[in-house]
């Protein structure tokens, strides 16, 4: 179980819904990316660099949601709704906090789908993919050996 990020999860979930009294929807959003960003700075690529194996990502995962439902189903909010026309439970506000949020989920999501097919082309330039007969950059590329190898 990753404890660190069960710690975070819960503690950013606490003080946004119960403290603050964000819209659990609001609440869920901020965690999730509070949580990958933790996950991207701590590990960087986390198919390579994640220590633990899917059976402890499942039990964090687990931890966490029930977690949450136990916050929410404890929390002094009778019925939950789950969105509202301002960020917090308590007050209205003309700022439009929903479209806001919309927008930059959908403004992340489409970088990400984005940057995962982009970056795989720029990283395999940045190799030594020069013209034909530049000298490569690349330490572990062998000579080129034959007639008319330049």
């Amino acid at each position: 179980m990753d404890v660190p990020l069960y710690a975070i999860a819960l503690a950013v979930f606490a003080v946004l819904y119960l403290a603050i009294g964000v819209f659990l929807a609001y609440t869920l959003v901020f965690t999730l990316i509070i949580m990958f960003a933790y996950l991207a700075i701590r590990h960087g690529d986390l198919r390579q660099n994640y220590p633990h194996g899917v059976g402890d990502t499942m039990i964090t995962v687990t931890f966490i949601g029930i977690t949450w439902a136990i916050f929410t189903f404890l929390a002094p909010k009778s019925p939950v709704p789950f969105i509202g026309s301002g960020l917090t439970y308590q007050n209205a506000t003309a700022v439009p906090f929903g479209a806001i949020i919309t927008i930059s989920v959908i403004v992340a999501i489409v970088f990400l789908v984005i940057g995962s097919f982009v970056a795989r082309e720029l990283r395999g330039q940045g190799q030594g993919g020069g013209t034909p007969g530049s000298v490569s950059n690349d330490p572990t590329a062998k000579p080129k050996q034959g007639v008319g190898a330049g």
